[in-house]
Formats: structure tokens, C-alpha cells, sequence
């Protein structure tokens, strides 16, 4: 199994923690005995550090020189869709996560990619009817100008609008950005009831910072996607009670698989799981569990089981739709509460989203 994650990148901390996640998937799926169809699974993991053609180049040497069966990534949107003419020349599969792009499984879809990711209309469809249920009329969107921003923003646009809000506008910034005071005073001057953050990466802590710093929090109701623990402790308690959508949180879910991942992370790492563990966890066993039916590692068998396949993972049920290879899965609305004997501010159920009620558009081109 090929792996291309961000492992000295901007989202590192997110490659991190969807290798381990992975890993522990193949173990949970194999019963520890990570073989499959009597044959041991050797993982390959490239770092192509969020940038696009890295990713082309370590995809290349997976499938060419590696010759793996499947491959599995990455944390950055422009990098997945970077890979995917790779994949479709190669012709192997590959299971997206965590990128979250609306365009992985929509604009340029590939019947060789499936996603157990959740993509950014999930996030969009999960707190848009929470946004404007609380009496906010007119929101933009803040959010990194590249892929997963303008999709983030095209699709947070697109469930605001239909839940009867309105769009003011979208402000963009550079990934790479560490000041951001000119593109907060003009939020600040455009004065919306609401703005939608969708950040990525280290640039998230000193954006929150400033946020806080700059008073946005009070001339303004902040909704964002809220993140992996180690941005929730550079939030700080001046965080406490936001809302967001958050796609894992290790205390959200109640089921045995997560009960299972959260104690061997501790046993592993010697700290609970984070943002991503789960679904590099999602991935492991929907690769072990299609292999395992398909009764082969051939691409076109695997694409059979895979369309329409239901498994079980930590966050619960996820169910890849045939049309897109999206997998629909719990989503959740949380709130930030400082708690005693926690060290950031710590992501608190509001709402537990059934995974068919925040299935997003098909958005795949017409075949």
C-alpha cells in the first residue's frame, strides 16, 4: 500500500496523524495480524509536504517503481487532485483522506478514487441550518486561496443561500499567510452578521489569535471548522464558546471501534487521537474489508465492492455513494467549553448529524 502524506509541510500534524490512523486501521481490520487474503500488507509512506507536484513525483515512484496495489492520502486538496490523472493512468485505487475538496469526488471525479473523508459540503450542509436557526442573516466566507478554499467557500455559499441567509462576500488569503490584520479589518468593515472560517494548517492558530485579538468575536458570530487539539490549545480560553463543525473528536463518537482506537492510540503514542486519526483509521479498514470481499488487490473488483460498500469505523457507519465514491458518515456540531483538567478548550457535542442527513450534492459531470 502506497501512502502520500504531508510529512514536513504546512499540515504535518494533519499527515501525522492520518499515518497513524491508517496504521491502526489495518491492525483493527486484520485482527492484528496486518495480512489480508493470506498476504502481509507492507505500507510505503511518502512525504510530499503539501505541495502538488512532490505528490505527482511520489505517486510515480509508488506505482512505478514501488508497484503498489493501492494508494492512500493526503492532507492537501491541490496535491489529491494533482495525483488523480496518475491514478487513472496506473489505474489503482486511490482512498482519499483527509482532503476535502468538493472537486475530488465531483468535478474530477475518478472512478478510481473513493473518499472516506468527508468533503466540504458535509462540513457546509452540517452547520449551515445551525447558522442560520441562531437569526444571522448576512455571512462571508474567510477562508485559503487555493482548492479547499474556494470550495469550502462555493459550497458554504450554496446551503446558506438555500437556508435562507445571504452572501456578502469571500475573502481569500495566501496558505502561507502569518499576518492576517488586513484581511480581518476588512471583514471587520464589511460588517456581516456572521463570517464562516475554513482554515488549514499552522496559519489557523495565529488567524484565531488575531480573531480574538482583533474583537471579531464580539462584533460578529465566528463559525469555523474546528481543529486538531494541538490549534484548540493555541486558541486559548478566549475560544471558549464558539460553534463549529467538527469532523472527529475523540470524545464525540460511542461505539466499540472508536472505544478500541482511542486505547490503543494511548497505548501507542501515549495520547488520544485527533482530527484525523479516525478517518486514516476509515481508510485502513475500507481498504482490508474491500480487498477481503473482492478477493483481490485488481482495481476494477475493487471498484464492485467498493460502490456502495457500508462498513463500520470510529465515527459509525460510512457508506461510499456509488454515483461519487463520497462517504456519507456522522457528522457533528460542537461548542468549546474550558474544562478543568484540559489544556485547551475542549469541543463539546451540540449535534450529532445522521450520515443521510448532510449527503452532499452528486456533483460529478454528467458520463
Amino acid at each position: 500500500m502506497g501512502v502520500i502524506h504531508d510529512g514536513s509541510g504546512p499540515l504535518r500534524t494533519y499527515g501525522e496523524q492520518q499515518v497513524r490512523g491508517l496504521r491502526l486501521g489495518i491492525e483493527y481490520a486484520t485482527g492484528g495480524t496486518f495480512e489480508v487474503l493470506g498476504r502481509p500488507i507492507q505500507l510505503i509512506i511518502e512525504d510530499d509536504a503539501s505541495d502538488p507536484q512532490r505528490a505527482v513525483q511520489a505517486v510515480r515512484k509508488l506505482l512505478e517503481l514501488d508497484q503498489v496495489d493501492v494508494v492512500q492520502g493526503t492532507s492537501s486538496s491541490g496535491a489529491a487532485l494533482a495525483v488523480i490523472p496518475e491514478i487513472e493512468r496506473h489505474r489503482k485505487i486511490f482512498m482519499v483522506d483527509p482532503a476535502a475538496a468538493d472537486s475530488i469526488t465531483g468535478a474530477d471525479f475518478s472512478r478510481y478514487v473513493f473518499r472516506t473523508g468527508r468533503n466540504v459540503s458535509q462540513d457546509a450542509l452540517t452547520g449551515a441550518a445551525y447558522l442560520v436557526s441562531e437569526g444571522r442573516r448576512r455571512f462571508m466566507n474567510l477562508g485559503p486561496d487555493y482548492a479547499f478554499g474556494h470550495d469550502s467557500a462555493a459550497a458554504w455559499s450554496r446551503v446558506i443561500i438555500e437556508n435562507g441567509g445571504e452572501m456578502i462576500g469571500d475573502i481569500f488569503a495566501p496558505q502561507d499567510t502569518r499576518d492576517f490584520t488586513p484581511y480581518l479589518q476588512r471583514l471587520l468593515a464589511a460588517r456581516p452578521d456572521g463570517v464562516v472560517v475554513t482554515w488549514a494548517g499552522a496559519g489557523a492558530v495565529t488567524l484565531f489569535q488575531q480573531i480574538a485579538e482583533m474583537g471579531l468575536y464580539d462584533r460578529m458570530l465566528v463559525f469555523t471548522g474546528i481543529g486538531d487539539m494541538s490549534a484548540l490549545r493555541a486558541m486559548g480560553t478566549e475560544s471558549g464558546g464558539l460553534v463549529g463543525v467538527i469532523t472527529y473528536y475523540y470524545e464525540l463518537p460511542s461505539n466499540p471501534i472508536n472505544d478500541w482506537l482511542v486505547r490503543r492510540h494511548y497505548e501507542e503514542y501515549g495520547e488520544p487521537p485527533d482530527l484525523f486519526t479516525a478517518g486514516g483509521m476509515a481508510a485502513g479498514i475500507a481498504i482490508v474489508e474491500a480487498i477481503r470481499q473482492a478477493g483481490t488487490t485488481d482495481a476494477e473488483a475493487l471498484i464492485q465492492v467498493l460502490e456502495g460498500m457500508s462498513f463500520d469505523g470510529p465515527k459509525g457507519r460510512y457508506t461510499f455513494r456509488p454515483e461519487d465514491h463520497q462517504a456519507l458518515q456522522p457528522m457533528y456540531v460542537a461548542r468549546l467549553e474550558i474544562k478543568p483538567g484540559y489544556d485547551y478548550p475542549v469541543p463539546v457535542l451540540v449535534q450529532e448529524f445522521a450520515p443521510e442527513d448532510t449527503a452532499p450534492p452528486i456533483m460529478v459531470p454528467t458520463r
